[in-house]
């Protein structure tokens, strides 16, 4: 049982990618006052918990009831992920500015941070297949949502150091490392959308 929980956990966290969350949490936050900042970060945290843990119970049976397929699932995910990354490298505008209303906040939080940031087209297929009905029981469900859970509480973590990472880079660090960001969130998408066709049509 353990195994089977360190195995999904390790998983989930490679696919959501914690770490690799935070500085781009730091661009689309960078002009976000501290309290703003941690509201975004829950919202967000708390918004991709409960989209992932619906599709962790009901993914398959959703998407099969559809008829969607996981590669076209993928493809349109990497179209987000797409116009989010071309947003941080071209638009000074992408990047909200500083503000106390709390709508400000929600939108942030909804996107692009909680999806497709953090219950992403990745995310959501992983959950689906790593609790796969016709091969794996309510016991081994449970423990793929609680290394959900432990993940998903390491990256809330993680974005809350992002305000100390941010004050050491100072504004220009910020900047370059947004558009570098950027670029690199771009082909991390094209390449999520090439997969989903090749997948498709494979």
């Amino acid at each position: 049982m353990f195994q089977h929980f360190l195995q999904d956990a390790v998983t989930l966290f490679v696919v959501i990618d914690p770490i690799g969350l935070v500085p781009i949490f730091i661009a689309i936050t960078q002009k976000e006052p501290t309290v703003s900042r941690r509201r975004i970060a829950a919202l967000g945290v708390g918004i991709s918990t409960l989209i992932l843990l619906a599709f962790l119970v009901m993914g398959q049976v959703l998407l099969e009831a559809l008829e969607i397929s996981l590669p076209a699932f993928r493809t349109a995910g990497g179209i987000l992920l797409l116009i989010v990354g071309l947003q941080m490298v071209l638009q000074e505008s992408s990047v909200h500015s500083a503000s106390t209303d709390p709508t400000s906040s929600i939108d942030l939080a909804v996107f692009p941070l909680a999806t497709p940031l953090i219950a992403g087209p990745g995310g959501i297929m992983s959950v689906v297949l790593l609790t796969d009905n016709t091969k794996f029981g309510v016991m081994d469900q449970l423990l793929t949502s609680l290394a959900l859970l432990s993940v998903l509480l390491i990256t809330f973590i993680a974005l809350l150091s992002a305000e100390y990472i941010q004050k050491g880079l100072g504004r220009t660090g910020v900047n370059v490392i947004t558009r570098i960001l950027g670029l690199l969130l771009a082909a991390l998408a094209m390449e999520t959308i090439l997969a989903g066709i090749k997948g498709y049509f494979g």
